[in-house]
């Protein structure tokens, strides 16, 4: 009993905090009875960041340490990721010049070359947040361009023209750095990635999207989803491209949603991810019991919501747990717009089967990112809250939201009520794992 004679109430439970850009967003009080709260364990973290990077360099996965691969003069080219995916560069950076330095290769010699893909170019104030203190220690730095000079280096099985950028393949050296999560259709990110489409030309970047689809009818191929390697078209396609220009080494972080780094591999470029991709997948991958006529999901808060194209990987993790029919609530702030130029054009269509039958004849990889938040909008009714504008979001088949409380409304009359809602406050992390999996 209390000094006053009374049991004490139990403590309120805290607020249900939701990353919106760089801000967040609270969960209305009382608005459920009940919810299910979908998070992973989060794991346990190194003492120093940079000290568990120094020694998973000097152990790597598959490969002699990286100071006996490189030799006394060599030049070498170091793939970074851009500001669309926060990989902690300004903390593998350290660790990694110091074996190059002990190697014997002037910092002069070494090159920074941001994979950014096909996406937009860099600011000087962006490639400063992403390099970190580093930039200023004699290195180089550039940008690839999927538009740019490349080499012709071969065709994949699949027939994939190969194409890497001139620069980086002028360097003696390759090395691959980069962060792992799951990836909606390439399995998982990282690895492999920084190279092909990270630093690749536009039509080899185009050719291993276009992997995505079946090749024995219409529907995406149902191995091209996130969390799986294994017969994965897209992943083996990139992966045969990348052995036409083989990295010399790579390391890859593991961070939480909170940017904080758990867990880190080094050593082979095929190796060392393929082991991270697993110890990933054992923190982030989340069995769940059932799928939920209502979830509620955020991005994952800055860069994870950067723009629609990068949000969309959140919106398809989370879709994975919604009911047939039922509907999705999507924090997605979306700063920078959609993305890219050729993603909206593609909503001119009115149905995902047309949609598709257009892209499959004249392909554009952002095409095949509008068709495929347009097979979930279609599948559940999607509500989006995001800076977009609301008329572009009816037009992608989804409902606009200015608030939660107007997001929560707008379910509430899809639903015809209110049930217990599955909130995932990281859907940018966390892969819920339920007994069947809907394919959109």
């Amino acid at each position: 009993m209390s000094p006053a004679g009374r049991s004490p109430r139990p403590a309120a439970k805290p607020p249900v905090r939701l990353r919106y850009g760089r801000t967040s967003m609270l969960l209305p009080e009382g608005a459920f009875r009940s919810m299910t709260l979908l998070s992973a364990r989060s794991p346990s973290l190194p003492p120093s960041g940079e000290d568990l990077l120094r020694r998973r360099i000097e152990r790597p996965i598959g490969c002699p340490p990286l100071r006996q691969i490189l030799s006394p003069g060599e030049t070498v080219a170091v793939a970074i990721s851009d500001i669309t995916r926060y990989s902690a560069t300004e903390t593998i950076l350290p660790p990694l010049l110091r074996e190059t330095d002990a190697a014997g290769i002037p910092r002069n010699k070494v090159t920074l070359f941001v994979a950014r893909g096909t996406h937009r170019a860099l600011s000087v104030e962006e490639l400063r947040a992403v390099v970190g203190p580093e930039i200023s220690s004699g290195v180089r730095v550039e940008q690839s361009d999927a538009d740019g000079d490349t080499v012709h280096v071969g065709t994949t099985s699949s027939g994939t023209p190969v194409h890497i950028c001139r620069p980086l393949l002028q360097r003696d050296r390759i090395l691959l750095t980069g962060t792992i999560s799951f990836h909606y259709f390439a399995g998982f990110g990282g690895g492999r990635k920084a190279l092909v489409p990270g630093c690749a030309g536009r039509k080899t970047a185009e050719a291993t999207h276009f992997r995505i689809f079946r090749t024995d009818g219409p529907g995406k191929h149902p191995l091209a989803r996130p969390g799986i390697l294994a017969g994965n078209p897209v992943h083996q396609d990139i992966l045969e491209a990348v052995a036409m220009a083989p990295p010399s080494f790579l390391v890859n972080t593991l961070l939480t949603p909170e940017k904080e780094l758990f867990d880190a591999v080094a050593g082979h470029w095929r190796d060392a991810h393929e082991e991270g991709c697993a110890r990933y997948a054992k923190v982030y991958r989340v069995r769940i019991p059932r799928r939920y006529p209502l979830v509620i999901a955020s991005a994952g808060g800055f860069p994870k919501d950067i723009n629609f194209i990068q949000s969309h990987k959140a919106m398809d993790q989370s879709f994975a747990a919604v009911e047939p029919g039922g509907a999705l609530i999507l924090l997605a702030e979306c700063p920078d717009g959609f993305g890219s130029t050729q993603f909206f054009p593609w909503f001119r269509f009115s149905d995902p089967a047309e949609m598709e039958r257009e892209l499959r004849a004249n392909y554009q990889i952002y095409g095949q990112t509008a068709h495929a938040a347009f097979v979930k909008a279609s599948a559940c009714r999607a509500i989006l809250i995001s800076s977009l504008r609301p008329g572009d979001v009816l037009r992608m088949g989804m409902t606009p939201a200015a608030s939660l409380e107007e997001a929560i409304e707008a379910a509430r009359r899809h639903l015809g009520g209110l049930p217990s809602p599955l909130v995932i406050p990281d859907a940018g992390y966390v892969l819920p794992d339920p007994p069947t999996t809907p394919e959109a």
